[in-house]
């Protein structure tokens, strides 16, 4: 027998290549249901991108413009104990220099949420859904989560959300807070933390919430077998990214300018603001290296290149991360990695799958790291790349977490 509805909210799966990672958990898990609600920011939508929806999935579009809508007639919030306890809180926690601005995103979430959260009553409300018959899933730990929570609090529904980095990890942000934590952990059924570290963040953000997070590792398909046999002298490292400031892709060219090695390729799947000035800087640097900006590449496509080609090396210098789909990717398909040792990024990676450069690295010793590897013998090589496959199989096999996942999220208090 399949269990109640499911209601995802997400910001705009399926209708854009962002949050590629959502196909595999959908995979898994929309089986489960008798219904499943994608629950998405409008979006205008690509057909081409072949994107995975499950069959007994319906996509209904929100408008993030209609959320912004009566901020004004909004003002008597502020006066709510909701408002009041969280604005105290911010109040303890930050410097005087960042009350006006915490303010300022109090008010915006909570306008957002309570605005989404009776849109959802309403859209329930025309599909004749009995909430109490439904669980609701947020996959990000922001306004969707909160509006979840007043959901929650007030229906006594079931509701989860996931946390990733961006969502958790406040002290990496400009204005270093993220709105109404404690709210959202206490009213939701259960938060979902997509990394040890995250569950450890949130313990010393707001006290007395451990019973609320637990954690549920991503985790990725793929059924193609690893290369094992260099087929050329080409050295070839990958990596994929945004390209915006936190991936600090920039100080990958830097490492990869100070290598000295003979026919050296790097390729870097992934787009964003940042490209131009990133292709001009690899142009300036990397003359005498054959490099690559593939650009946004498809999930499949990415994991397909990783299957037909012997890629030495993955590596990953993120200024901050959860714990990156793109390198359980490189390591399913037995592809070492180096990375900076960065909020989750430690629990995939460790010295016998690859190799963990600190937050503060110098690109010297990154290039160093790289060289090292690089200079041992083909066995030592093949047992990094066998640790890299193993370790993915054991740990984030993409059928095997989202499996338990769904157990989480179904379990009662």
């Amino acid at each position: 027998m399949k269990n109640k509805t499911l209601v995802f909210l997400c910001d705009n799966y399926p209708l854009s290549a962002r949050e590629f990672f959502i196909d595999d958990e959908m995979r898994v898990i929309a089986s489960r249901f008798e219904k499943v609600i994608l629950y998405t920011a409008s979006f205008k939508s690509d057909e081409n991108l072949n994107r995975f929806i499950p069959d007994n999935a319906e996509v209904v579009q929100f408008s993030r413009q209609k959320l912004e809508f009566g901020k004004i007639k909004s003002f008597f919030r502020i006066f709510k104990p909701m408002f009041l306890r969280e604005l105290a809180f911010a109040v303890h926690k930050l410097p005087m220099r960042y009350w006006v601005s915490a303010f300022k995103i109090m008010y915006v979430d909570i306008h957002r949420a309570t605005n989404l959260k009776n849109e959802l009553l309403q859209f329930c409300d025309r599909s004749h859904l009995n909430v109490s018959d439904c669980i609701f899933y947020s996959y990000w730990h922001d306004y969707k989560a909160l509006a979840l929570a007043m959901l929650r609090k007030s229906l006594g529904c079931a509701c989860v959300a996931r946390a990733h980095r961006w969502d958790v990890f406040a002290d990496k942000n400009t204005i270093p807070y993220l709105p109404f934590k404690r709210f959202i952990l206490n009213n939701l059924s259960k938060t979902i933390s997509i990394s040890k570290a995250g569950k450890e963040y949130f313990n010393a953000y707001v006290e007395n919430c451990d019973d609320k997070v637990v954690v549920s590792f991503l985790g990725k398909i793929n059924e193609r077998k690893p290369v094992t046999e260099r087929r050329c002298d080409e050295v070839l490292i990958c990596s994929c990214s945004n390209l915006i400031p936190v991936k600090q892709v920039d100080r990958i060219i830097k490492a990869i300018s100070q290598l000295e090695i003979n026919n050296l390729r790097w390729i870097h799947f992934g787009d964003g603001p940042l490209r131009a000035e990133l292709e001009a800087m690899a142009k300036k640097m990397l003359p005498k290296v054959n490099y690559e900006f593939r650009g946004i590449v498809p999930n499949n496509e990415i994991l397909d290149f990783y299957a037909s080609q012997y890629v030495d090396l993955f590596i990953n210098l993120s200024s901050s991360e959860g714990i990156p789909v793109s390198i359980m990717e490189a390591m399913s398909a037995g592809i070492p990695v180096v990375a900076t040792n960065v909020s989750g990024t430690g629990e995939a990676v460790n010295n016998t799958n690859g190799f963990l450069v600190p937050a503060e690295f110098n690109t010297n010793d990154v290039a160093q790291t790289i060289s090292n590897y690089l200079s041992l013998d083909s066995i030592q090589q093949q047992q990094y790349r066998q640790n890299a496959y193993d370790f993915w199989k054991e740990n984030f096999e993409a059928a095997k977490n989202y499996d338990e996942f769904y157990k989480l999220m179904m379990t009662k208090e």
